[in-house]
């Protein structure tokens, strides 16, 4: 069974599978913000078991769909940038904005207004931490914490 608030704004390629919750005032599948390329729109698909709380931006892709994974937590005021995938899994805090064509891997967790530089890749099981900014420089390692401006591996991200 889904769930989609009445306030929420769902665009027309947007594919939304089963046992997904979407919260009030949403907005999900609009242009890519993307200069010169806003009038693409390659859709955004969610994936199953997704909880999206409320205040919710995912822009459309331009490349490909933008895609959330299976059983994901995205807070409210979160940002998901067009092209960007999110595996399975996955928690965005609230104010977390993700940049275009960026990847974060399977069993992440991203901090209160966490920002991640587009392009960028996040490995599996990464915690970002609060306010952490992820720049394009940064590689991660699997199961790792990373937090600052500009953040920094602090050490091993134990939960699995």
């Amino acid at each position: 069974m889904k769930f989609i608030h009445p306030t929420a704004v769902i665009g027309e390629n947007v594919i939304i599978e089963d046992d997904v919750y979407i919260g009030a005032y949403c907005v999900i599948g609009m242009p890519p913000e993307w200069k010169g390329k806003e009038h693409i729109d390659k859709g955004v698909l969610i994936g199953k078991g997704t909880r999206i709380t409320g205040m919710v931006t995912i822009d459309s892709g331009a490349e490909h769909q933008t895609q959330i994974g299976e059983n994901c937590y995205l807070m409210k005021h979160s940002h998901v940038g067009h092209d960007a995938i999110l595996c399975n899994n996955v928690t965005l805090s609230c104010g977390a904005k993700i940049g275009g064509h960026t990847i974060i891997a399977t069993k992440c967790n991203i901090g209160l207004n966490a920002v991640i530089h587009q392009k960028q890749i996040i490995s599996e099981g990464c915690m970002i931490g609060m306010g952490a900014v992820i720049t394009k420089k940064l590689i991660t390692t699997p199961y790792k914490k990373y937090a600052g401006n500009p953040a920094k591996c602090i050490g091993d991200n134990l939960i699995k």
